[in-house]
């Protein structure tokens, strides 16, 4: 939604994402893990706070998903998943 509003920058010249639409989706899924992430850690679903491999995973799938034109629903899941089992 923000860059289909406010997004100027595109990443191609042909394609309808934009910058500000990959920075939008990236800090809203880090503003969610910041909820998510001490909230797990507390109640023993997972056992350390890792926050620069997730901004690793976040910002590579973000970025994937900017220049994917097709499957990205299906595709970048398994990527971010992938990317924080490493």
């Amino acid at each position: 939604m923000v860059g289909h509003k406010y997004g100027v920058l595109r990443w191609s010249k042909t394609g309808k994402k934009t910058i500000e639409g990959t920075a939008a989706g990236i800090i809203s899924v880090l503003a969610a893990c910041s909820v998510l992430l001490p909230l797990l850690a507390s109640t023993g679903y997972i056992l350390t706070q890792h926050w620069f491999p997730l901004l690793i995973a976040v910002t590579t799938s973000g970025l994937l998903e900017a220049y994917t034109a097709q499957l990205d629903n299906a595709f970048i899941p398994l990527v971010f998943y992938s990317l924080l089992c490493l």
